[in-house]
């Protein structure tokens, strides 16, 4: 899959082919919808992604705290993964923010791709203050001998299918509601580093990983399955997953971490991604670390419980 950053070269790879615009955060069912639609449309020509770094939301909303699903390079990875044949990628700045939908269509789609035909969602804007949507786009893409479509999303019971639903979901702590319009468990992808060790002190090591860049789903403790991707211990285990700052041990930064059952290895620097899959319990403060380590047991036991017939494809 190309990745194109540089408008100058995009013409080589999207004449007369099909583009899907959008920002695709999570690739959601709705998401992957559309881009099967896409390709049966395309056919024989290539079909490709337009979207936008930053995100928008980041764009206007500066120095808010996180809130993808997915970072740039795992979205580009699931992008590739379902066969996408080119991404456009837009910087989102201020010239980009002004563009009409006029000057978006002609400029962009017409002039500097060349395309054949678009594909957007029944709920697309574009344009400069949002002002521009689906009949407008179609409308000036026929002008420029550019054929339009629009796709309406699945819904999942009476609610469209939508990235902001999916981070509702898990910050409310309900993971399995995610995964329905996802269509597979939401993952935490990372690198496992240092952590201060207490965790193997109190009989229950664990793995930490850091949660930057993305959505922090809400605070507790999970049963989890945590997949390790890399080095000699590559495998798919079960374990219970705490977010969180540790109150117990004064202020910390938010972060993750994941004891493996039945695991006692050292795997510092390795990628990891953990799917967590069902919320036991909110993070607390405890008044003794007696009184913590119990419920550590407690927790292990009501997770290694809730994945004893657990698949994590279901």
């Amino acid at each position: 899959m190309k990745i194109i950053r540089d408008m100058n070269e995009a013409k080589a790879f999207t004449k007369k082919s099909l583009v899907v615009i959008g920002n695709f955060d999570g690739l959601h069912l709705g998401h992957r919808k559309i881009i099967t639609e896409a390709q049966k449309l395309a056919h024989p020509n290539k079909m490709g992604v337009i979207t936008f770094e930053p995100h928008p939301r980041d764009y206007f909303l500066k120095n808010s705290e996180s809130f993808k699903l997915t970072t740039t390079e795992k979205k580009y990875a699931l992008l590739k993964e379902l066969g996408v044949d080119f991404v456009i990628e837009l910087k989102f700045d201020q010239h980009l923010e002004c563009c009409s939908p006029e000057k978006f269509v002609s400029i962009i789609l017409a002039k500097n791709l060349e395309i054949k035909s678009v594909m957007v969602g029944q709920d697309f804007r574009f344009g400069y203050k949002r002002s521009g949507d689906f009949r407008k786009l179609k409308e000036l893409s026929r002008g420029h001998g550019i054929n339009a479509f629009a796709i309406e999303l699945d819904n999942v019971g009476e609610n469209t299918i939508s990235s902001t639903r999916i981070r509702k979901a898990l910050e409310r702590g309900e993971p399995r509601e995610a995964k329905n319009m996802l269509g597979y468990w939401h993952r935490i992808y990372g690198e496992v580093i240092r952590g201060d060790r207490r965790g193997r002190e109190l009989g229950f090591p664990t793995v930490n990983i850091e949660l930057k860049g993305i959505l922090i789903p809400r605070c507790g403790v999970y049963s989890c399955m945590i997949e390790v991707l890399s080095g000699r211990f590559a495998n798919l285990y079960k374990g219970a997953a705490s977010i969180g700052k540790k109150p117990t041990f004064g202020t910390n930064e938010t972060n993750l971490e994941v004891h493996i059952f039945e695991f006692a290895h050292e795997i510092y620097g390795s990628k990891v991604a953990v799917s967590l899959v069902n919320f036991q319990r909110s993070e607390e403060k405890f008044g003794s670390i007696e009184s913590l380590v119990k419920q550590m047991q407690l927790d292990c036991e009501q997770a290694s419980l809730y994945l004893s017939s657990f698949n994590l494809g279901k």
